[in-house]
């Protein structure tokens, strides 16, 4: 069975990787705005495309693998940071998928008119959906924060209601998915139903019962490798939590996984080189000094970015927003490559006291993390393989939260559902850290690789990336 699944999953790879993409155009018109004020659109997990409105008008052109609810979004000074942290920021939620999309406004973005006859199926189907969602909601805010402290009748009275709400939920699901078969919202909402792992028997006819047109998709044939994943490795009736089964969809996970997180860091060291080549072509510029940023992101590889800030003219440096990044450039240059890595001293959970001089003579990688923090917990896997790799072997792993005081069970039970066997520490001080400070962490995941000496020889290293620097140095 184990070498059928191996064969079925590399042929899934090479169909998929066959796959063609689909064309959308996304235009419209928001009040009489002009440069600098730009779009954004939210494809892929990153803002890879934009474009500045001229008299309003706004035109984004591409293609798209799999039909997504997503976002745009508009920056009035043409600044992506300044956009996303906001407050008031203005943005909108679409579907985007295979067709011409048009958003209409006298002033803003989050009140604009769309125009597309799959965002109005979504909005559709998420208004039916808003009282069982809403009923959901209300029940989530009663779980207590502890369970383990609560009498196992409340949890399990929540649990009950909570089953008949999801089931509600699922059956206008369906409802809607039988309705319209030839609709890639329906494949979308499949997804929903069916889950991670779908149960075939009841997930199959529904995607049967799809055109041919929106089976033969991208992700249309994406979901029917998963199921067709599911029902080679189901033995009669399948069970939930089926190990076999779970087993099955991991090994296919982490195939699509790869090839997805490829296509990703494609898709950002392509715009990340758009970028660079703009701030190289165009040093006067003032729109130079927000690419750099953008470029550089929040956590910024100081050798690089303080290389491309130092070219830039005079004229820009010398502006307050200027001034202000050469600061903070400045400030990284203690913990860049080359610089000694400063100690602390945090506490592991258990209380201890834990100093990064104790680890001198080995090669560590001090990692910030925080269990609310969704791609700090996404790498954990790919750390605790190298960990598993080269523990015993001159290399070890200290892992730093920054969750606060009020997430300290959080923490502690993202250890515990992570499986991280390595040291972890945290003073419970958030953000505000002490180590973070003394590392400028401004973001997370954030990792340093500190050699015996205490040097830091490598700095935020992921998935690859981080399994080729440790080989380099651990032989």
């Amino acid at each position: 069975m184990r070498t059928y699944l191996l064969s079925l999953l590399l042929l899934l790879g090479l169909s998929a990787s066959a796959q063609q993409a689909t064309s959308f155009t996304l235009k419209g018109t928001i009040g009489k705005l002009n440069p600098p004020a730009k779009i954004f659109l939210l494809q892929d997990g990153i803002f890879n495309q934009s474009a500045t409105l001229h008299n309003g008008a706004f035109e984004l052109t591409g293609t798209v693998d799999n039909p997504m609810s997503t976002m745009l979004l508009l920056a009035h000074n043409g600044k992506l940071d300044d956009a996303i942290t906001s407050p008031a920021i203005d943005r909108t939620f679409f579907f985007l998928g295979p067709e011409v999309v048009v958003f209409t406004s006298s002033d803003s973005l989050k009140k604009a008119t769309i125009t597309s006859t799959l965002t109005t199926e979504h909005e559709k189907l998420l208004s039916l959906l808003q009282p069982v969602n809403s009923k959901l909601n209300a029940l989530e805010a009663q779980y207590p924060e502890t369970p383990e402290q609560q009498p196992k009748e409340v949890t399990k009275g929540l649990d009950a209601k909570k089953k008949v709400l999801m089931q509600e939920k699922v059956r206008q699901l369906k409802a809607h998915i039988k309705a319209n078969p030839g609709s890639p919202v329906s494949l979308y909402m499949l997804q929903q139903v069916g889950g991670r792992i779908p149960q075939y028997a009841e997930v199959a006819p529904l995607y049967n019962a799809l055109t041919p047109a929106i089976r033969n998709s991208p992700s249309g044939r994406a979901y029917n490798d998963r199921l067709q994943i599911i029902k080679a490795a189901t033995r009669g009736i399948q069970l939930p939590n089926d190990p076999t089964v779970v087993a099955a969809v991991e090994k296919y996970e982490e195939v699509q996984n790869v090839t997805l997180n490829k296509k990703i860091e494609q898709l950002r060291e392509a715009h990340r080189n758009e970028l660079i080549a703009f701030v190289r072509a165009n040093p006067s510029s003032y729109e130079s000094l927000e690419a750099l940023k953008e470029a550089a992101g929040p956590v910024p590889d100081y050798t690089e970015i303080v290389a491309l800030y130092s070219a830039l003219a005079p004229s820009v440096k010398s502006t307050p927003e200027g001034k202000a990044y050469g600061e903070m450039l400045e400030s990284l240059k203690a913990v860049s490559v080359g610089a000694k890595a400063p100690d602390f001293t945090q506490k592991t959970p258990d209380g201890r006291a834990i100093s990064l001089a104790d680890y001198h003579g080995k090669y560590v990688l001090v990692d910030f993390w925080a269990s609310w923090c969704g791609p700090c917990r996404g790498e954990n896997p790919n750390m605790t393989k190298v960990y598993n790799q080269y523990k015993g072997r001159n290399f070890d792993i200290l892992s730093v939260s920054l969750d606060d005081e009020k997430g300290r069970s959080k923490w502690l039970k993202a250890i515990q559902d992570d499986k991280l066997a390595w040291t972890q520490v945290s003073d419970l001080k958030g953000m505000d850290s002490e180590a973070a400070m003394r590392y400028h962490v401004r973001a997370i995941p954030q990792n340093f690789l500190i050699d015996p000496n205490g040097k830091i020889i490598a700095t935020n290293l992921r998935g690859e990336a981080l399994q080729a620097a440790v080989a380099r140095y651990i032989k």
